[in-house]
């Protein structure tokens, strides 16, 4: 059984490299809702809009401003779940991509692997000092203000979260059931004052979904495995950038998608995994 996946994928450039992977993972079974960060030129979303044309199931959602670090991709994210339930798109799982993932598997075969796990949500998560450090909890328990410049306010008191939950963090890029995709939004709508500490948290993208889930009845539905390969080898905060001579490497892992590509770093990569996936294709549809 293969999974209907809606993609969120949140982009600020590159429209081109976008639309490729949006093209490399279009089936009957997907859907995708681009979010364009409100900092780009507009001309990004009309390229964007042009390099997508003819494939079926995109539209674009309402832009927000995205800083690095601040809560623009939580905000972004929710509006492209609540639009998914509020126009009724028949979904299975949600799968929040950036416009520099790629994919490493057929789009058919990333369905079937989720269909295979229909309940499962995958992210990587544990406690603040279990995915960081002790010192992570001052992401929760300061005050910050991150927009075009960054304020990190030391509070007199130690800011807590809204109804005794216990903070849960990881990578931003997440994988979420239709029953996960639910229950955050109704969560987020039914619980204004989280969201609004959360609007004042350093990455919140990266501790947001996994607290939500991990304290509700959900929480053994989760997967402690994002699925996609990552390299954070190259420069701690942030992730290399992956090229030809990565792509044993990215073969071997195991996982579905990886990120991040550049096609003004090397262009190369992407024909070398278009080349795999297609004869990956063949093989599994012969």
């Amino acid at each position: 059984m293969r999974s209907r996946i809606a993609y969120v994928v949140l982009m600020h450039a590159k429209p081109h490299q976008a639309a490729r992977l949006v093209r490399r993972l279009s089936t009957d079974r997907s859907t995708f809702l681009v979010h364009v960060d409100r900092r780009a030129p507009t001309s990004v979303e009309d390229e964007m809009r042009r390099a997508t044309t003819g494939v079926d199931g995109v539209s674009f959602l309402k832009r927000r401003r995205c800083f690095w670090g601040g809560f623009g991709m939580v905000r972004a994210t929710l509006g492209g779940i609540d639009q998914l339930i509020r126009t009724g798109v028949d979904f299975d799982h949600v799968v929040l991509v950036s416009g520099q993932d790629y994919p490493l598997r057929p789009a058919h075969e990333i369905e079937r692997y989720l269909g295979a796990a229909a309940a499962s949500s995958f992210m990587s998560v544990g406690t603040l000092p279990e995915v960081w450090s002790e010192e992570a909890h001052w992401r929760t328990e300061q005050w910050h203000l991150v927009s075009y410049t960054a304020l990190h306010v030391p509070v007199p008191w130690r800011r807590r979260l809204p109804g005794g939950l216990v903070p849960y963090g990881g990578e931003a890029w997440v994988v979420l059931s239709r029953a996960a995709a639910v229950h955050i939004a109704g969560f987020a709508r039914e619980n204004p004052r989280f969201v609004r500490f959360f609007e004042h948290v350093l990455h919140p993208d990266e501790i947001f979904f996994q607290t939500i889930l991990m304290n509700s009845d959900l929480r053994h539905t989760v997967v402690n495995d994002h699925l996609r390969y990552v390299d954070w080898t190259a420069s701690p905060g942030h992730p290399a950038v992956l090229t030809a001579a990565d792509f044993g490497a990215l073969i071997r892992s195991g996982k579905l998608l990886a990120r991040k590509f550049d096609v003004d770093v090397d262009l190369t990569i992407l024909d070398d995994l278009d080349d795999h996936i297609d004869r990956e294709s063949v093989g599994t549809t012969s």
